[in-house]
Parts: C-alpha cells; structure tokens; sequence
C-alpha cells in the first residue's frame, strides 16, 4: 500500500467519523428536545387536572330553587362566613388579577348529601324549627338562610349543635347582611329558606416564587382540608391565567328583563374578561351574576436549559425559535410575562388551556 493510498483511506476515515458524530448529535439534541417537551407537557396537564377538577365543582351544595323561591345569587355578594380566620362569600369562583404574575384563582363548593335541597324555616335565629328533614347536616356545617325575590336578606351560621333527633339546637357565627336590616326571627312567609351547605370550602390556587402550582385548601379548622396553608401541588409551572366568562346579550323576553339586580343574560359566553375594572375586587352582585364559565391557562417549563435560545415572546417574529403564548385559540393568542424566570428564553415551554362552564349553577330566571 502506498504512502497516497494511506491518506486516501485516512481521510475517507476522518470524514465518516465526522458524519457518524454530527449524525448522533443531531439526534440527541432532538432526544432531548422531544423529551424535555414530554416532561413540560405532563407537568402542565397534571395541573390543570387539580385546577379543572375543583372548578368543575366550583357552586356544589348552593340550593336547588323553583320560580317561587328566592336564589341565593339574589343573597347581597357580602354574605359571607369567616371560617378560622378566612372570610368566605357565596360566589363560587373568583379570579385575582396579578397583572404581570400570577392570577390567583379561588374556588368555592360544598358537600352536602342533600346536594342543595332547602326547607322553611321558622322560630329564633340562632335555633331555627323548620318544616322538614335535616338531609345530612352535621355539626360544623354551614347553613344558609335567604328571603324573597325583591329585595332579600341572607344569612350564613355554622351548626354548633345538633339534638340527639337531628334537629338544631345552636346555630353560631351568625353573620347576617344587609347588616341595617338584621333580623332575629324566622317564619315561612319571610325568611323563607333553610340550605345546608356541608364543608362550604375555598380552595385557592397559584403560582409561588419556586415555579410551584400551590393549592391551599378546604376549611380552616381542626381537620383542615388538605390545609389552610399553600401545598405545591406540581413543580416546573411557570404561569397561571385566568379569564372570566361574561354573558352581555340580555334576554328578549321583556318578562325576564325585569330584576331587583339589573337586566337578566342569555346563558352564554359573550366576551373573556380579565378580573380588573367592572369584574375587579369591586365587582356587584348584577355582573357576578353574569358570569358564565371560567377560561385557565397553564404555562409549564421543561427542566432543563438550553446553551441557545430556544423560547420568544408570543409577538416575537424570530425564524424557528418557538412562540409562548396563551389563549390560543383566540384570533390574537396573549404574551405571558415570563420576565421574572433568569434566561427564560433558553427553555422550552408548553401551553395548556381548559374552558370550564359553572355547570353547578342553575342559571335560570331566579338566578340571573
């Protein structure tokens, strides 16, 4: 064999070692890219898998009502019970917008095994008679008093006692609103409802410092459920967003425009809104009524950083590199602020997104 031939096989040599090497690592960086995707990808269904399962809930144990009976949406929105310390109003869901960060998404329902069924009430407020069964209240349970359609007066107490025959002896915490209207006894014709709500929960949930969902959970109490403190719940989320449902279209029916609260909605989604301005921490009873569905978007980060970047904003217009974006379904998809996480753009990110009617609110005449 020649010195040329040597260098010949040499060289042949060199270059499939090179097309072999650029081959494997072309591989393993799309390994790595399909891998880090999958990993993102899990984390974020199994968040919105808590956040869906609690809001498909969210009004549970609010009482059934017929066209005769008052609606305890109609109950002024600051009815409301402080359970350990934390103040808990009927609505069943409630958004905080965080404006750059976190929104935080509040969530309500009880569990009565009565499933909402009410009954009237009669005699002293604090231990009421009442005209039916129990169904299921325990000691502890929250109860609801409501009165008429017009111009009603709510009331929320927990059940300190219960008789050995299941009827109460002691109603307390006793909050009782419009406050300038406060009334101590009960009968049929005026407080005319009586609602065992069970366990009335707030679960909250959002996004720490750590990139955690977090749920804090139940009732405060001596069992609280899972615990009045914040638990991470999954690691690696790095957004929540949330967006009210809002109907805006009234009703045709000159029958059903006509309301104590203000003009009665179609049971549709008219518009998304964010929870600022008119669905802000200042929202009345009339556009809380409006509400129809709640929109979440959950952005998960993929572990591991890249040596280039990989990530742009959803408005940005760089070749290959992908867009993080929210509502994605929406004519024009939403930027998520992702300024807070150091070298955001070397990661990779997935995008998940759940719309959730209030399926446990009967949105009919009496509660629109």
């Amino acid at each position: 064999m020649s010195l040329v031939e040597l260098l010949v096989g040499i060289l042949i040599g060199l270059v499939a070692t090179l097309a072999i090497a650029n081959l494997f690592s072309g591989f393993e960086a799309r390994k790595r890219m399909i891998s880090s995707g999958s990993d993102a990808q899990s984390s974020g269904v199994l968040a919105l898998y808590f956040l869906q399962r609690d809001a498909q809930n969210a009004g549970y144990g609010l009482p059934l009502y017929n066209s005769q009976d008052p609606s305890p949406l109609l109950c002024p929105i600051n009815t409301s019970i402080n359970q350990g310390g934390v103040v808990v109003n009927l609505s069943p869901v409630i958004i905080v917008d965080g404006g750059a960060g976190q929104d935080i998404v509040r969530i309500r329902y009880g569990n009565p095994p009565s499933g909402g069924a009410s009954v009237r009430a009669v005699g002293n407020l604090a231990s009421p008679a009442l005209d039916g069964p129990l169904l299921g209240c325990q000691e502890g349970d929250v109860v609801l008093f409501h009165q008429t359609q017009d111009n009603p007066n709510c009331s929320l107490a927990r059940i300190q006692r219960l008789n050995a025959d299941r009827v109460i002896n002691t109603l307390v915490e006793i909050n009782t609103v419009p406050t300038d209207r406060p009334v101590a006894n009960l009968n049929g014709a005026e407080w005319v409802r009586f609602s065992c709500l069970g366990a009335w929960n707030q679960y909250e949930y959002t996004v720490n410092g750590n990139l955690e969902l977090t749920r804090t959970g139940g009732t405060p109490g001596t069992n609280p459920f899972p615990s009045s403190a914040a638990i991470p719940v999954v690691s690696d989320i790095v957004s929540l967003q949330a967006q009210y449902g809002v109907a805006n279209t009234p009703h045709p029916d000159p029958v059903w425009a006509a309301s104590p609260t203000g003009s009665r909605f179609l049971n549709r989604v008219d518009q998304w809104a964010d929870a600022t301005g008119t669905f802000g921490p200042a929202m009345g009873l009339m556009d809380r009524n409006r509400i129809r569905a709640i929109r979440i978007a959950v952005v998960a980060r993929d572990g591991g950083i890249q040596r280039n970047i990989v990530s742009q904003a959803c408005n940005g217009n760089a070749v290959g590199i992908s867009r993080v974006c929210i509502w994605t379904n929406d004519a024009a998809p939403a930027n998520v602020n992702l300024s807070h996480i150091a070298d955001w753009q070397r990661y990779r990110y997935r995008t998940v997104e759940v719309t959730v009617p209030l399926r446990n609110i009967l949105w009919n005449r009496d509660a629109l």
